[in-house]
């Protein structure tokens, strides 16, 4: 099988440091946090309630308005809040971060044996952060010890049933201070997989950067989880000899619309990652993997990964990608590992293949799909391709593409331009063939 195909994200939570301010007055509806020192009448940024966003979460009020500033604290919020941030605001892990201790953080430890570190973990509430910059760059290596890789690491957590609504913001990291080969370090994860209802998460990112990550920039993992995803910018490390990192990774049930994002940077250079994806790893700029039936990519850029978007879900669950712009991936535009996707109004360009299926022996499901008006021109191999270890256990698979313009990958017309090293088990039908 595909060797890149997801491994699923060690799953973090957050810890809490709290600078004790002195309280606004308890008829105050608005809170506010500034780094000057708390003076009345607690109602502005001269004269704050609060030195710390997290001794206002701990407040009576439910909107907290951030003065420009960097707080040197992580979070926990288990209550409906409004976090606001003005004029530059950075909330920055202290020179020595705790483990969390939330219900959902305590969750994922059970389920990972590794204790959870966060910048910010939302356990419960509608929550909703505007116009702040997270800086979760761990000051030290997060490892005890003697021992490697001993957290799970987060930026943003979000499960125990919370909403998020994200917008304006930035997330940097999660990662340790040097990037290494742990499977840690997730910019902003929803949902916990596999722990019940404690799992449970949804979110709404607008208008948000997510950068410096170890893993994935954005993953959204189990049933009952919802992300919406709109204008996000997701940006990796480029060309990593460490690990393959992920942009956007849809898994184990959630669903999710990405509309409009930009994702890129996403390659791996380590000695185990390379063009076949057969054999080798790569890094995804979106992957969907075992999501729910209903989700999917549309009018996005992703861009300069190994590949572009990647399907792989043995569930029966179809993946849309629609009308998206898919430059330069340097392996695949779009890789169909297992299972079905739908490709759609598509343009591909400048990549080794288009649109590649593989189909491998221990496989549940065999690659399947249709492209529809798409555009693949300047592949350096195939617009269509079927990749095949052609064992006597490979199960049927075909891929249609019709009313698609394929120019120069190889040859100017369909049938010069699409492959199946299985002809007889993985078909590949273009306009044309029938």
């Amino acid at each position: 099988m595909s060797r890149r195909a997801c491994v699923r994200a060690l799953i973090g939570a957050c810890a809490v440091l709290s600078a004790l301010g002195v309280p606004a007055a308890a008829s105050a509806t608005t809170l506010w946090v500034s780094p000057a020192a708390p003076s009345a009448p607690f109602n502005s940024c001269a004269h704050p309630g609060y030195d710390s966003i997290q001794a206002a979460v701990g407040g009576p009020g439910t909107a907290i308005h951030v003065c420009a500033g960097t707080y040197e604290e992580q979070l926990q919020i288990e209550r409906n809040v409004q976090i606001t941030g003005f004029e530059g605001v950075t909330l920055k892990l202290p020179a020595v971060t705790a483990n969390a201790t939330t219900a959902c953080d305590k969750a994922n430890e059970t389920l990972t044996k590794l204790p959870d570190q966060d910048a910010i973990s939302i356990c419960g509430g509608k929550v909703t952060i505007k116009n702040v910059n997270v800086d979760a760059i761990w000051p030290g290596e997060p490892i005890e010890s003697g021992i490697s890789c001993a957290f799970n690491l987060t930026g943003i957590l979000v499960a125990g049933g919370a909403n998020l609504n994200l917008s304006g913001s930035t997330i940097t990291g999660a990662a340790p201070q040097k990037i290494n080969g742990c499977q840690y370090g997730l910019g902003i994860l929803i949902g916990i997989p596999e722990s019940g209802v404690i799992g449970h998460g949804s979110a709404t990112l607008t208008n948000d950067t997510v950068t410096g990550y170890q893993k994935n920039g954005i993953t959204a993992a189990g049933g009952d989880v919802e992300a919406h995803i709109s204008k996000v910018t997701v940006t990796g490390a480029g060309p990593q000899p460490e690990l393959a990192q992920n942009g956007i990774g849809i898994q184990e049930g959630a669903t999710a619309t990405i509309t409009k994002a930009t994702v890129s940077g996403n390659e791996c250079d380590h000695s185990s990652c390379g063009p076949d994806a057969l054999d080798e790893y790569q890094s995804d700029g979106v992957y969907f993997y075992g999501a729910a039936s209903n989700a999917r990519i549309t009018d996005s850029t992703v861009d300069e990964n190994d590949v572009g978007v990647e399907a792989f879900d043995s569930t029966g669950a179809i993946p849309f990608i629609d009308a998206d712009k898919l430059v330069s991936d340097r392996y695949e535009s779009v890789l169909i590992s297992e299972g079905a996707a739908t490709v759609n109004s598509d343009t591909m360009t400048d990549a080794n293949v288009g649109i590649e299926l593989l189909q491998f022996g221990s496989q549940s499901v065999a690659p399947s799909g249709t492209g529809t008006t798409d555009k693949i021109e300047h592949m350096a191999k195939w617009a269509v391709f079927g990749r095949s270890d052609n064992s006597p256990e490979d199960k049927f698979g075909a891929f249609t593409i019709t009313k698609s313009k394929i120019s120069g990958s190889p040859g100017p017309r369909p049938l010069e331009s699409v492959e199946s090293e299985n002809p007889t088990k993985l078909k590949i039908f273009a306009e044309g063939d029938r």
